[in-house]
């Protein structure tokens, strides 16, 4: 179990709004750049000046074990920070990677660029440009490597790419005009970030991209398999665009069956039939919107369909099955049209892992409930692409509009008074330990599930990163109520079998401007929680060795309360069950 200090690099940390879902010896432009033109060019825009610095050091390593060829080039952009990874550059660096088989380090040598803002989709546009005119190649993929939000944007204070250092992200439309301003065509782009696997995602990038490859569920901070991905492109060249992404699939998918995660999901489709989908969806809509009786229907779709970490995102083909069920008439046929267009060509790979997501096939669309949404949420989607204006025919924007007007419109309330964390800490102690937080909605959350929650971040899990801490930070918008904290000491290290964890508190409003020690406890496995017991609340957990509940946090517009516990809140013991059993089914590498 590798190990190394932790908590030094948080104590300087001072009031940052970090977003959350996250190379080998380099000679900057060298490597047979230049006119030397190669049948594949793969591109990876790392956006890792964030809490995924390390993840992103692991991956640039299995980038690494594969290395550039004369018919494949491996170039990566990446910005690393200092906050979260030791000894890496404060700039951002081009990278050309070649094979290397030291697997304890990624080198990060290569062509420094300055400090950019890696969230400016001229940035992102100007990589592009770049290795396409270092690199030239028959063909183009770009990974956009980082957190994802699905559509999601400044209403979360996150998008696909963050920059801590700039403190800024780039929108879902910014990507896009990133790629669309290169000029570069790209046969595959793969989104190695949570939740993009979406409808509303997948058209901002209509002409711009063969196909796409993403995921409708959150991704572990693993993210790609690189080193599998990029050997079997190494070893057949001469793939085509559909190979790539359905490789890609197949790879990601495979790896994470051994790997076992609670739920993953892969897609690839075919971005020539985007158009079709979308006029089918539209159509779907305004058939929705001309019978009066379909918002019941639509209701019960919203808790009886496929749906993810981001409990508004369903996926669509089961969202269009469940409606054709339950309907006939206009209603059922548009949604007959809408099954039939993502099984007739559009989703070219699709697998999943674990259980939890059966359901999934590939492309999801936005479909809140009242308490899930509010108008500023409306207002930011309104804003993409999907809900442009057509010759003929509704959005599924305005098709949500007048949903949630008839049922009273959205009543989601968040608190906008800047972000907040928690971060454990037990730098004495080899042993494997996990901060669990639970949000207002009752639903518990772990870094080793991913780093992506409804209103927050993860850190890697400890146990992938080789630190000694996990940090929980929530958006600079997150949803009013309470968030309750968790340590649970999970096994025994190689020389350690009792932990002293320390917990740390950053909330500016109630004064902690940095991560402040508020508490400590001792745990191990003397009298560890069992799963035949069942607990109605947190001071039940408290009764266990293995187990702390550390606190609440209240979060709303009126009084705050630091971390402190009352009488228990009542615990989903099915659910906290089910995480429980998740951890122990992974077996990370």
């Amino acid at each position: 179990m590798r190990r190394t200090g932790g908590i030094v690099f948080f104590l300087m940390l001072l009031a940052i709004a970090i977003a959350g879902c996250g190379g080998g010896s380099s000679s900057g432009n060298g490597g047979g750049g230049g006119s030397t033109r190669r049948s594949w060019t793969y591109m990876v825009y790392m956006g890792a000046d964030n809490n995924l610095s390390e993840s992103a050091l692991e991956d640039l390593n299995e980038m690494e074990t594969a290395g550039s060829t004369s018919d494949v080039a491996i170039i990566v952009q990446a910005e690393f920070s200092n906050n979260y990874s030791t000894g890496v550059p404060a700039d951002t660096r081009r990278i050309y990677v070649e094979k290397d088989n030291d697997e304890t380090r990624a080198n990060l040598d290569g062509t420094s660029i300055g400090n950019v803002d890696m969230a400016d989709p001229a940035t992102l546009a100007g990589f592009i440009r770049w290795a396409a005119s270092e690199y030239p190649a028959d063909n183009y993929a770009l990974v956009i490597w980082d957190h994802g939000a699905g559509w999601k944007a400044k209403a979360v204070a996150r998008g696909a790419v963050q920059d801590d250092t700039s403190g800024t992200f780039m929108s879902l439309p910014g990507l896009a005009s990133g790629v669309r301003d290169s000029g570069v065509r790209i046969s595959v782009m793969d989104f190695d970030a949570c939740l993009m696997a979406m409808y509303e995602v997948a058209y901002e990038f209509t002409g711009l991209v063969d196909y796409m490859v993403f995921s409708e569920a959150n991704e572990p901070a693993d993210g790609d398999p690189y080193d599998t991905i990029l050997s079997g492109l190494i070893n057949s060249p001469g793939m085509n665009g559909r190979d790539l992404a359905i490789s890609s699939v197949n790879e990601y998918a495979d790896f994470y069956a051994v790997n076992g995660r609670e739920k993953t999901t892969k897609s690839a489709i075919d971005m020539s039939r985007m158009a079709a989908l979308d006029e089918k969806v539209r159509a779907f809509a305004d058939a929705l919107l001309a019978d009066s009786t379909s918002s019941a229907v639509m209701q019960s779709a919203e808790v009886n369909t496929q749906e993810y970490d981001y409990e508004f995102n369903h996926d669509l083909y089961s969202v269009a099955s469940y409606v054709n069920g339950l309907t006939s008439g206009g209603v059922k046929a548009a949604a007959a049209e809408v099954m039939a267009e993502i099984t007739g060509g559009l989703v070219v790979a699709n697998r999943m892992t674990g259980t939890g997501a059966e359901g999934s096939t590939g492309i999801a669309i936005y479909l809140p409930q009242t308490n899930e949404t509010n108008d500023s949420d409306m207002s930011e989607y309104s804003l993409l692409a999907i809900n442009a204006a057509r010759s003929t025919g509704s959005t599924w924007g305005s098709y949500l509009s007048a949903l949630l007007s008839s049922l009273g419109g959205g009543t989601l309330e968040y608190s906008g008074s800047g972000p907040f964390g928690f971060m454990v800490d037990w730098s004495a102690c080899d042993a494997d330990l996990d901060l669990y937080v639970m949000e207002p909605d009752g639903n518990v959350y772990a870094p080793y599930d991913g780093p992506t929650t409804p209103n927050g971040t993860f850190t890697p899990d400890s146990f992938d990163s080789g630190q000694t801490y996990e940090t929980y930070i929530a958006n600079d918008t997150s949803q009013a109520g309470t968030y309750t904290v968790l340590v649970n000491y999970y096994s025994n290290g190689p020389s350690c079998t009792r932990a002293t964890p320390n917990v740390y508190l950053y909330d500016p409003i109630d004064g902690y401007n940095e991560f402040t020690l508020i508490a400590s406890d001792v745990m191990d496995l003397t009298n560890p929680y069992p799963l035949n017991v069942t607990c109605p609340d947190l001071l039940c957990l408290d009764s266990f060795s293995d187990w702390w509940w550390v606190g609440d946090l209240a979060r709303d517009g009126s009084g705050r309360s630091v971390l402190s516990k009352g009488a228990g809140r009542v615990l989903n013991t099915k659910k906290f069950e089910v995480k429980i059993l998740e951890k122990g089914s992974i077996n990370k590498r």
